[in-house]
This record gives structure tokens, C-alpha cells and sequence, in this order.
């Protein structure tokens, strides 16, 4: 029997990468005239409304007959990834932030260890360190890595992203990709309205243009589109591949970032590029060749 080709699964995480590369910093800009909170509960109630129009009746089919926990450690971990990750992009730079929240592919091989039961190859620790390193060089500064409160929530960002593709890997099991990601963005309009009515007041008159078609951009393409592809490529592909593909994302925002912010990069933050893109290399083959590497 033939394998399967996993190499359309890989480039639906770089795809997503892309997609959030371009989000990082267009979030900023979004910030500039509506706070954190009601931009993630627009965002998330939007494409929970586009997800169950195109996709409704499998998804309450599929929920019916699921238990709560099947869904439920996955939604809740990616809900505090995307309410992190947006406190992060308001306090430090897209760049940092696209260094931190790439940590998932040292995070999540432990942790699929402990829930997943899967057995970590050692073989691996020199890639995962030159993906560190690589990170760190992308994303720091001549003046060095400043660490604030922008920078703690990004690594709750990471740690939380690690959580929701090991347990969207079980989720995954027994749903589908569409209703793992209407749980993950309901769950999370929920707590982000919540969060919203209770912190902030909404001023819809000093909400400029830009910053509503960046909400919609951030719904359709970084939630509803995004989310399918990466609980697409989890079923097929294993959580630790994914969080090492997924460290092309630092590399997507900081084009971006420059683009769009005119943040620039430094001579250590092409080497960082580079090195990433070697290691990226490294982990697709192992994907292509039907490992469950880590």
C-alpha cells in the first residue's frame, strides 16, 4: 500500500503562515482605533457566523455526537493563544512577537510526550536549537532582545499554541476539521465578548475603515481559512511537524512587518531567516518520508 503524499498538507501550513504573516501586522494597525478585546470578539463571532454558513449542519451533527472533552482542551488553548498573542502585538513589535509565539516547535514535543504518549526522538534536539537560535537572530534587534509585557504574553501565545496542536491532534480523532475550528472560534468570541463588556466600551464612530477591513481580513483569511488548513494538515501530518513547519511564520511577519510597518531587519535577522529555512527544509523532508518526527 502507498503512502500517502504529505507534502500538500506542508504547504498548507506554509500557507498559513503567510496568512498570519500578514496579520501580525496589520493587527497593529487595527489597534490604532479599536481596542484589543472587541477587534478578537468581532473577529472571532464573524468567522464563527462564516463557518457555520458554509459548514452548519455537519458541524451541529458532529457536536451532537461528540463529547465535550473531545473538543474542549483545544478550544480553550486556542482561544488564550488569540487572546494573547493580540495583547503581545499591542505592547512589543510584530517581530518579537513572530519569534515568541514560534516556540511551539520546542513546547510541543514534551507535551505530546505527556498526553499523546508519543516517543521523542532525541535526534531532533539539534534541529529544534538551531530553530532557536535562528529565531532569536530574525527577530532581535543591535540592541538585543528586550523582554516586557508584550513579550510574556507571547510566550503564553506559545505554550498555548502547543496545547491546541497536541490536543486538536485528539480532537481530530473523531471530528472534523471544520468543527474543531467552529468550537475553537466560538469558544473564543465567547470569552473575547465576555472580556470586552466587561474591560472596554466600544466607540463604532472613531472605528476607521482601514481598521474594519483588517477585522474582516483577520476573521476569513487568519481565523476561519487558517484554522481549516492547520487542523487539516494535524489530521494527517503529526502536531510536532506542524510547530516545526509552522517557524516559517516569524519569517512571513517580518517581510510584512517591513512592508507594511517599515520594520527593518538587520544582517542577524537574514542569517536567523536562513537558518530557519534550512531547519524548515529538514523537518519537510522527514514529513514527506511519513515519519512522525519531532
Amino acid at each position: 500500500m502507498m503512502k500517502e503524499n504529505k507534502s500538500v498538507y506542508i504547504m498548507f501550513i506554509f500557507l498559513q503562515s503567510v496568512l498570519y504573516g500578514i496579520g501580525n501586522p496589520v493587527t497593529k494597525i487595527a489597534f490604532e482605533s479599536i481596542s484589543v478585546y472587541w477587534c478578537l470578539a468581532l473577529r472571532f463571532s464573524l468567522a464563527f457566523f462564516v463557518l457555520m454558513l458554509f459548514f452548519g449542519k455537519k458541524i451541529i451533527r458532529e457536536l451532537k455526537s461528540a463529547r465535550i472533552m473531545d473538543c474542549l482542551p483545544a478550544s480553550l488553548c486556542m482561544a488564550a493563544a488569540y487572546i494573547s498573542v493580540n495583547l503581545a502585538l499591542k505592547w512589543t513589535t510584530a517581530t518579537n512577537v513572530g519569534f515568541l509565539m514560534s516556540l511551539p516547535v520546542v513546547l510541543a514535543p514534551v507535551l505530546a510526550r505527556v498526553v499523546l504518549k508519543t516517543k521523542y526522538e532525541w535526534k531532533h534536539i539539534p534541529v529544534q536549537a538551531a530553530v532557536v537560535a535562528g529565531l532569536y537572530l530574525l527577530c532581535c534587534g543591535e540592541e538585543g532582545f528586550v523582554f516586557g509585557k508584550g513579550e510574556a504574553f507571547a510566550l503564553i501565545t506559545a505554550a498555548a499554541v502547543a496545547g491546541a496542536l497536541v490536543y486538536g491532534e485528539k480532537s481530530l480523532a473523531g471530528m472534523s476539521a471544520c468543527t474543531v475550528s467552529a468550537a475553537q472560534a466560538g469558544l473564543t468570541a465567547v470569552i473575547s465578548l465576555a472580556l470586552a463588556a466587561g474591560l472596554e466600551e466600544l466607540h463604532v464612530d472613531s472605528v476607521t475603515p482601514a481598521a474594519w477591513g483588517v477585522v474582516a481580513y483577520l476573521a476569513i483569511g487568519c481565523t476561519c481559512i487558517a484554522y481549516l488548513l492547520q487542523n487539516t494538515a494535524v489530521a494527517k501530518i503529526s502536531s510536532q511537524t506542524v510547530s516545526m513547519l509552522q517557524t516559517s511564520q516569524p519569517v512571513a511577519t517580518a517581510v510584512f512587518s517591513f512592508l507594511i510597518l517599515g520594520e527593518l531587519l538587520t544582517v542577524r535577522g537574514y542569517i536567523g531567516a536562513a537558518v530557519i529555512l534550512v531547519c524548515i527544509l529538514a523537518e519537510s523532508v522527514f514529513a514527506r518520508q511519513g515519519r512522525r518526527s519531532v
